[in-house]
């Protein structure tokens, strides 16, 4: 059995380390699933995964794995998103992020959205989540760190604040706190700051590596000419993605595709 897992800024470095066994892959994108090498035996972990100046991973895809018998976990991120909206599917959701989705306790998906840094910087965030950003006042309120009236004014500018815009000292100058707080308040969180998507990242894997095979029935792929394209950008030719013995790695070029298909460079 192999753990795949798609991940970037949810997960530290220092959590990849232990976690040597895992088969890491960079952020998912559209068409990242249809090329993964995955069988019934083997388990996929949705965490991290792009939506703005790159497509994001298409539920299809997704769908095209779990009717293969795969086993696709959410969390934390696209992966919590893509989990709420794929759990009927039999697409398996973890930790609070996901629970809050699938309740519709959260509905944005700047919830989650983020600046990162590349994958030779570890994927370092840049700037603060929403979801990060209110798991750290909560515990602030819940160890009297900060007041119900702060954590309203830290929350109100942050939800102010674009998601490429957001981080810590901007949103403190930006808040409506009283005279002499903003210090205090930033130095705390400095030392307590709590981040959601890495504890659900984290819960994603140990979820994983417990191997609990899927159960119950398969959902049927549904088969778009949608589908067709996106497997044609990625040098498949659609045909060997509905054949029942099919692997899911690239094969035979569809000829209607041709050699270039003006798609981004690959990362």
């Amino acid at each position: 059995m192999t753990v795949f897992c798609f991940a970037g800024p949810s997960l530290l470095p220092a959590d990849r380390a232990a976690w040597p066994d895992i088969a890491w892959r960079d952020p998912a994108e559209a068409g990242d699933l249809l090329v993964l090498d995955a069988g019934s035996d083997d388990t996929v972990c949705l965490v991290d995964g792009y939506f703005d100046h790159r497509p994001a991973v298409r539920h299809k895809e997704i769908l095209l794995l779990l009717s293969r018998g795969v086993r696709v976990l959410g969390a934390a991120s696209m992966g919590a998103l893509r989990a709420a909206e794929m759990e009927a599917a039999g697409m398996v959701g973890v930790g609070a992020i996901y629970r809050a989705y699938a309740a519709a306790r959260l509905t944005a998906d700047d919830e989650v959205a983020l600046v990162h840094g590349p994958a030779e910087w570890g994927w370092r965030p840049l700037t603060l989540p929403l979801v990060d950003c209110r798991a750290t006042v909560h515990r602030a309120l819940r160890r009297e760190a900060l007041t119900t009236g702060e954590a309203r004014s830290i929350m109100t500018a942050a939800r102010s604040l674009h998601y490429t815009e957001r981080e810590w000292e901007s949103l403190l100058e930006q808040a409506d706190l009283p005279a002499g707080r903003a210090e205090p308040i930033r130095r705390w969180i400095e030392i307590n700051a709590l981040s959601q998507k890495n504890r659900d990242a984290i819960a994603c894997l140990e979820v994983a590596a417990r191997g609990v095979a899927v159960t119950g029935h398969r959902p049927a792929m549904v088969w778009t000419s949608l589908v067709a394209a996106l497997a044609r950008s990625r040098g498949l030719n659609p045909r060997d993605l509905q054949s029942p013995a099919a692997g899911l790695s690239p094969s035979r070029a569809d000829p209607a595709a041709g050699t270039d298909d003006g798609t981004a460079p690959r990362r």
